[in-house]
């Protein structure tokens, strides 16, 4: 006996017909305690820490993780970083910076802050993954909140 469902509509009538050939494996969101083990998941699935919120995907190949890109996910102020006048350098071109060194593994959102209070733009350069310079107009002390 054949099964009947799938369901097509045509011009006012429902016309039922025989099950098809299945399609293929969809992309996949797995999630565990620590990094991927090897093993699990194909190539193009995504992969969710639990532990460290930390977010994996897409997978290269389907013999390792090695190369997927990966994301942090945790959205709390990460790093709170004070700093005095004297910490600043500068002026070179006539802009002031201040480097500093977060170690978050990625590149944080950054609100910056007077030591009176007033939130202020500067530019921000990202060195690495782990580094990143404030650029400034002119030198001030204040905090940088990294997220």
């Amino acid at each position: 006996m054949v099964e009947k469902v799938i369901v097509h509509e045509n011009v006012n009538k429902v016309v039922i017909g025989d099950i098809g050939v299945q399609g293929p494996r969809g992309k996949g969101i797995l999630n565990g305690n620590g990094a991927p083990a090897e093993s699990i998941g194909l190539v193009g699935d995504f992969y969710y820490d639990k532990d460290t919120t930390r977010f994996y995907g897409p997978k290269p190949s389907d013999q390792t993780w090695a190369g997927a890109p990966n994301y942090l996910l945790n959205t709390e102020v990460a790093m709170v970083y004070p700093w005095e006048l004297a910490q600043v350098t500068g002026p070179v071109n006539g802009v002031y910076s201040l480097r500093i060194e977060h170690n978050l593994q990625f590149h944080p959102n950054v609100t910056v802050k007077s030591s009176s209070g007033d939130v202020l733009e500067t530019g921000i350069d990202y060195n690495s993954i782990n580094v990143l310079t404030l650029t400034m107009a002119q030198a001030f002390s204040g905090t940088a909140y990294l997220s």
